[in-house]
């Protein structure tokens, strides 16, 4: 019986090595439309193989989440409805006491332009004017609170009289008991609130904000902060003092009340 030599053996094994590495190397380095046919068959197969059948939810849980969100619907769609019903009831109120709606403000954004000569840092300018509808007598607030209004507009600049240095005083109230007074500014940090009977009590820490019937500024803009209380026994008021709640030495940024309607 005739014997194939073994070199040819080791022979046959090394062409058909050098063959199948060809072929895998053509199959990984070809870009051709058949071989991404492959790769993406191998890719699905290997994920449908992967995949979580677990992740379903059970049936029961899917309708009762179902259930729960057509629950919630109806409750908004009821609220809704309730909703308008009381809008259209304040209206018919509103028009039969003839109670006038309040201002609506659109708010302009504008930044320090600079300190107006010899003010002493009571008057401020802003890069904002008549472009952008501001007017005298708008009120100007920061993040922090109101720092002012609008004394003069120009086209593209206004002046802006701080509450700081202003002569005149701005009507406010307190936060708890909605007392009014008058406050009058000391310095650029602290002002002193007026006209508050003593038997009225005001807390240390507790907020200032304008009054509803302030002719310059809307109601319950944040003014500051009350530092110090004491009745004095002179008058029949309380002595109270004040901390703007905006440092009226690092404004850069305001915004400007812009009303919208007119009563």
């Amino acid at each position: 019986m005739k014997t194939t030599p073994r070199y040819v053996i080791y022979r046959e094994w090394i062409f058909l090595s050098a063959a199948v590495l060809f072929s895998v190397f053509l199959i990984m380095f070809n870009d051709s439309s058949f071989n991404d046919t492959l790769s993406s068959y191998g890719l699905d197969a290997y994920s449908l193989i992967n995949y979580d059948y677990f992740s379903f939810r059970e049936k029961s849980a899917m309708q009762k989440e179902l259930a729960d969100l057509k629950t919630k619907i109806m409750y908004f769609e009821n609220n809704s409805e309730a909703v308008e019903s009381a809008i259209e009831e304040n209206y018919r109120l509103r028009s039969m006491l003839s109670i006038q709606e309040r201002d609506s403000f659109e708010f302009v954004y504008a930044r320090i332009a600079g300190i107006s000569p010899g003010s002493t840092r009571t008057i401020l300018l802003i890069n904002a004017g008549r472009e952008k509808g501001v007017g005298p007598g708008d009120a100007v607030i920061t993040e922090a609170g109101v720092i002012g209004f609008i004394e003069t507009a120009g086209e593209s600049t206004s002046r802006v009289s701080l509450i700081s240095g202003r002569t005149g005083k701005i009507a406010v109230r307190t936060e708890i008991n909605r007392a009014y007074g008058i406050l009058a500014p000391l310095n650029s940090e602290t002002a002193a609130i007026e006209e508050i009977a003593k038997g009225v009590n005001v807390n240390i820490g507790e907020n200032i904000f304008t009054a509803d019937f302030s002719e310059v500024y809307p109601p319950d803009l944040l003014v500051g902060t009350v530092i110090s209380v004491s009745d004095s026994s002179a008058t029949i008021n309380k002595k109270i003092l004040l901390s703007f709640a905006q440092n009226m030495d690092t404004i850069e940024d305001v915004f400007v009340m812009r009303r919208t309607k007119k009563e």
